[in-house]
């Protein structure tokens, strides 16, 4: 029988006897304090007071998901550790098959690092920001009932992008460490960066987020749609080879290596118009202003105010190429 609690064991009675039963926790709540693995497998190392005498010759801590999702805690962040068989036969070897989960983050506001002080356990009114060190055996977990709540409709994941914010328990979701997020919901995908203002978690971007959404409408309808200040369509055959993966500080070569899209609809009235001047004037004289057919919807002047605003038929912020 095993009991969710902080790194202590105590005596417990049977149901329904007076006779006292052991109980040994094997989950415990401990603070990272190194992850700095060198065979970069995701092993720490995590102090459990209560367990751990200092935090000096720890036994490292392996990852309990699968390492196909990569998620690390950080130095001073708290973890769940599970313990796969405490009852070893030397003492020393007592606490050594650990594997942890985590972190835990108890408010979206500490999504990038949420330390042990967040985890303020209340307890008779006062707050304990010494969770670690803390001799109650009460459940640690019920700091995300005491903690701030998690209000941030349009931030969080939510079903709508406007209010009402209505909670999805139906979504499968993916939070970053900063400001991203790939929500799966109903038939729909959404993958977002930049979601909330910079270095304002609080605060949803309406300005200029970037995101991508796949979406099945019905049967007969399905649609992709990208949004960002700048977006660029890379083509490993085009006309100007791209070597590598491309990042952030590579938006010069981009820029100055790929060209503009056009805007559809404007470049077919332009076409239009070129079309219908050149097939439908007629030079009745040298050297003077042609003349035009009954036909005819557009004269030379038409055209050359379509030169004059030639530039607005570039997509400038969409490239290829």
């Amino acid at each position: 029988m095993s009991e969710l609690t902080h790194g202590k064991s105590f005596q417990k009675g049977s149901f329904g006897t007076n006779v006292p039963v052991t109980i040994n926790k094997n989950i415990y709540v401990g603070k990272v304090i190194d992850v700095d693995d060198e065979k970069n497998v995701g092993r720490i190392k995590v102090h459990i007071d209560g367990v751990d005498v200092s935090g000096k010759n720890l036994p490292w801590a392996y990852p309990l998901m699968s390492r196909i999702v990569h998620i690390m805690p950080q130095i001073g962040e708290v973890v769940l550790v599970f313990f796969a068989d405490i009852k070893k036969e030397k003492e020393n070897q007592k606490y050594q098959n650990r594997f942890w989960i985590g972190p835990i983050i108890t408010n979206y506001e500490n999504i990038n690092y949420d330390s042990q002080d967040a985890l303020a356990l209340v307890v008779n009114g006062k707050a304990n920001t010494n969770l670690l060190t803390y001799t109650n055996l009460s459940d640690p977990l019920q700091v995300k009932s005491k903690n701030k709540k998690n209000t941030e409709s349009g931030i969080f994941p939510v079903d709508g992008q406007t209010p009402p914010f209505v909670n999805n328990l139906h979504e499968v979701s993916i939070i970053g460490r900063n400001n991203t997020d790939i929500v799966q919901s109903d038939n729909k995908v959404t993958t977002r960066a930049g979601k909330h203002k910079k270095n304002k978690p609080k605060e949803i971007n309406i300005q200029n987020p970037a995101y991508s959404i796949l979406e099945l409408i019905d049967n007969n309808t399905s649609y992709g749609l990208t949004a960002g200040d700048e977006i660029y369509l890379i083509s490993h055959k085009g006309r100007f080879k791209f070597k590598k993966v491309l990042t952030q500080n590579d938006l010069n070569d981009l820029k100055q290596n790929t060209q503009s899209m056009l805007y559809g609809e404007l470049t077919v009235q332009y076409l239009k118009t070129l079309t219908d001047v050149f097939l439908n004037h007629i030079h009745q004289h040298p050297q003077k202003e042609p003349t035009y057919s009954q036909n005819s919807k557009y004269k030379i002047e038409d055209l050359r105010k379509e030169l004059q605003n030639i530039e607005n038929l570039l997509a400038k912020n969409l490239k290829i190429n």
